[in-house]
């Protein structure tokens, strides 16, 4: 369930990621919202939300837009990320199926050419099969 409290903590984790990105101190983002250092400190800290206007001033500031703000991106990001190993866990999978199906195909028809006595066919000539002798009629 959302809270007032889990909204105040992912504005304030993400506001001190973007400021931080951006290469701001509190103070110089403070001076560019025209709002205090402390107030920023305590958004940053969780302590106090943020009105429209601000929302709107931070927005503006980082080229971000309002869900970014308001996102839980490490919630999001862990969920990116079981997604991604999910997909490359079933992509791999079907490649292996897809693989041994097509390698089975194959063995079969060879295997179907070699015991009809076909010709196989070899550098694009067509060459008879040959019968090898056993082990023990070798004249090695």
């Amino acid at each position: 369930m959302t809270t007032v409290e889990s909204i105040r903590q992912t504005v304030a984790r993400n506001l001190k990621k973007f400021r931080e990105e951006k290469g701001f101190t509190q103070e110089a983002l403070a001076e560019k919202l025209e709002k205090s250092t402390s107030h920023i400190a305590n958004i940053e800290s969780g302590k106090t939300g943020i009105s429209d206007d601000l929302l709107c001033g931070i927005c503006n500031i980082f080229g971000k837009k309002p869900s970014e703000i308001y996102s839980d991106i490490d919630t999001d990001f862990e969920f990116d990320k079981r997604l991604s190993v999910a997909v490359h866990d079933t992509v791999k999978t079907e490649f292996s199926n897809i693989a041994d199906e097509v390698s089975g195909k194959i063995l079969r028809r060879v295997a179907a050419r070699i015991a009809s006595g076909k010709y196989v066919e070899h550098r694009s000539e067509r060459m008879p099969l040959r019968k090898v002798a056993s082990p023990e009629k070798r004249k090695d």
